[in-house]
């Protein structure tokens, strides 16, 4: 299990967010948004999981959502 400050996730977990990091990635590549460095969107929603975030489109859409400027993300909606 992959341990971050005092929490960590199992592997069924882990999936997850491997699938709400890949989708938001793509949706920033394919937006042209090369502001944002995968470090700061794995981090994002790593705290939101931590925080019990479990949906994959929610960690996707609310991690977009805090790294991106609004206006930008409306645009990309």
């Amino acid at each position: 299990m992959l341990g971050l400050g005092s929490g960590s996730f199992d592997p069924e977990t882990l999936v997850i967010l491997e699938t709400a990091f890949d989708e938001a990635w793509i949706t920033l590549k394919s937006n042209g948004s090369a502001t944002i460095r995968p470090n700061e969107l794995a981090r994002r929603i790593c705290h939101l999981a931590m925080e019990g975030e479990r949906d994959p489109v929610q960690l996707h859409d609310r991690a977009l959502g805090e790294l991106i400027p609004a206006k930008t993300w409306r645009e990309l909606s």
